[in-house]
This record gives structure tokens, sequence and C-alpha cells, in this order.
């Protein structure tokens, strides 16, 4: 099994599991809970009520740009087994447009349980599928760009969005929601606009294209790179900057570390990015430990069928909600998250088999 793990160079893979289970809680806190946290850009951050709520939603913080970072870094390593542009591109196309579809689709089987759910159906839903889904698309315009450009690239552009969002009122205006500010209308309800969650996906194509290269000195130098971000994400937030209008308060400790994800501010990609950086380096440190490969298998399982997990969790956890009530302890949803990583774990092995069998044309591989 180890020999398995090395000759696939699953620390990708690993790392996108963490993110999947940790985004299990968020959904399962919401779907069982009934609670959830939206930390917005023009309103003030949420009353949690509790350290462990908030740890519990401060968890999830690491998904979105877990999920965009990788997804840049994953285009990268697929650059480098085709070497055809022009069929890279018609991939990342075909590829970005079913996420796109895909985002549309996911709620639809809600109005089974709850037909009132139709109410809130809009036109067009930005979700992170969107999100990821057109970053996808846009990235295949600059694969050939020097890595150091692309991340350059990509930090601009999170600079650029954080100063249009920071100087921009609340106002109803659909591309402007679907590119750089979350909002909600009669024709689209945007959580993700795409602008600030692209950067993060070609500053990933950059370090991508660097961990081929240079896979050892990448993992030797990465965690350094963490370990800055997060020092200079305790400046900012010391320094009352870049997270929007929230101010930071040093004597409330959820306070200072609350953070802003609708669009995602400096301060909250520093944290974030520095955090996925340190786990990155740790995560291949650890699969050379035999004793804990074991432990690591299921995460290896869940982050390689990550959009059949996205939708598996996503449902199961709502059909678990049919038969709790609203007063569940934070325990007992706890233990309800973990239950149904079990049950989706096998269901995901399976697929991960059946997907494995397809040709790499089919239909089945976008999955």
């Amino acid at each position: 099994m180890y020999m398995y793990f090395r000759k696939r160079d699953s620390t990708i893979d690993v790392l996108r599991g963490v993110i999947i289970i940790l985004m299990a809680i968020d959904h399962c806190f919401l779907a069982i809970y009934k609670t959830h946290f939206a930390e917005s850009w023009n309103s003030p951050i949420p009353n949690y009520g509790s350290n462990v709520i908030f740890i519990t939603r401060w968890l999830s913080n690491i998904c979105a740009p877990g999920f965009a970072l990788l997804m840049g870094i994953s285009i990268s390593l697929f650059i480098s087994k085709n070497t055809e542009n022009q069929s890279i591109r018609i991939y990342l196309l075909k590829r970005g447009l079913v996420l796109i579809i895909f985002q549309q689709l996911l709620n639809l089987p809600s109005l089974f349980f709850n037909i009132r759910n139709i109410e809130n159906i809009h036109l067009f839903t930005g979700g992170i599928l969107y999100s990821l889904g057109l970053s996808m698309i846009l990235c295949a315009f600059v694969i050939k760009w020097n890595k150091f450009n692309q991340i350059i690239l990509g930090t601009a552009i999170i600079c650029l969005n954080y100063i249009i969002a920071n100087n921009t009122l609340q106002f109803d205006n659909t591309i402007m929601h679907l590119l750089f500010t979350p909002g909600v209308n009669k024709w689209v309800s945007v959580n993700y606009p795409v602008f600030p969650w692209l950067g993060v996906s070609i500053i990933g194509l950059g370090l991508g294209t660097y961990l081929i290269q240079a896979r050892n000195k990448f993992f030797s130098q990465i965690w350094k790179i963490g370990l800055v971000l997060v020092g200079l994400f305790l400046v900012t937030r010391l320094m009352h900057w870049g997270d929007f209008n929230h101010i930071s308060d040093t004597n409330s400790l959820i306070n200072f570390l609350a953070i802003i994800k609708y669009p995602p501010s400096i301060a909250f990609l520093l944290i974030t990015l520095g955090i996925l950086f340190i786990l990155m380096t740790l995560i291949d440190k650890i699969i050379t430990k035999k004793l804990l490969i074991v432990l690591l298998k299921p995460l290896l399982v869940f982050g390689k069928v990550p959009l059949f997990f996205y939708f598996a969790h996503y449902y199961l956890y709502i059909v678990i909600s049919k038969f709790t009530n609203h007063h569940i302890s934070l325990t007992a949803m706890y233990l309800l998250w973990l239950m149904g990583l079990i049950i989706l774990y096998p269901i995901c092995i399976q697929y991960q088999e059946f997907k494995s069998k397809k040709a790499s044309n089919s239909f089945w591989r976008f999955l």
C-alpha cells in the first residue's frame, strides 16, 4: 500500500480528502444542525454563540480556497501528461461547463422534500461549482504562461477583486454578482463570484508547474511560504486592514479570527492559503510513515472522486436531516457527520473502480 501511495504521488488527493470531510462538516452543520453563517463583506460578523460553534464554522474556511488551489495544481498535472494544447483547452472547456451545469442541478432534488423550495430557485445559481467551472475555462487561456507570471496574475486578480468589492456599495447588478461580489436578485443567487477564486486557481496553476519541475524543492519551500502568509495575516489583523470593513478586536479571539469569506478578503486568503501550504507539506511527510497509511486511505478515496462525493454527501445529509429535529446537539451532529462518511466510503470506492474502467473520453471521467 505504501508503494501505491508514492507511485501515484497522492499528496494532492489526500489534501483534497481533508478538505472534503471539512466541507461535509459545514454542510452537515447546515442541513442537520439547522444553522449556518455567512461572513459577508457588507454585513457585520455573525454572532456565533459559542467558541465550539465558531470553530466548527471556522474549520471549513479552507475548503473553497483549497478546491480552487488544488484545481489549478491538478490542471498543471494534467497538462504535464498531455502535450496537445488544443485538446487540453477543449477538455478544460467541457469540464468547466459540466461543473457550471451541475451547479444549476444541485438543488433540484430538494424539491422532492419541500415543494415550497421552488420559490427560492433562481434562473442561475453561482455556487462553488459555478466558480470552479468558470475558473477552469478561463485558466485554459493562460496554461502556456510562465509559472511566475501565472502566480503574479493570480495575485493581481485577487487584489483587484478586493479593491472593487471594498469600494462598491451593495447594489443589484447581475454581472457584478457573477464576477466580483455576492448577491441575490430575481435572476441570480451568487455566493461565489468567479474573480477571487479564479485568482487562487491561477496561483495553483503556477505552483503546479513548480511542483512538477522540482517536487522535493517545492515541498521544502511551500511550508515556509505558508508560515509567511500566516504571519502576514496576523499583521493585517493587528493593523485592522485587509478584511473589508471588519475591524479586528484583539481582546476577542473570535472577532480576531473571524474573517470575511463572501467574497474572500485579503486576510481570509492569507490565513487559509497559509494553512493549506503547511498542510500540504505535512501530508507529504506523513505519507512516508507506513503506520499512518491505513488512516490516510479514506482521505485518498474521497479526494479522488470529489465531484461524486460532493453530490452524494449533499443529498445524504439532506435525507438524514429529515429524521432529526431542530434541537439536535452539536455532539449528535458530529456523530451523524461521521456516520455519513462511513456510509459514503464504500460507495466512493465502488464509484472510483467504476470510473477507472471507463475510457479517457467517457462522460464518467468528468464526475
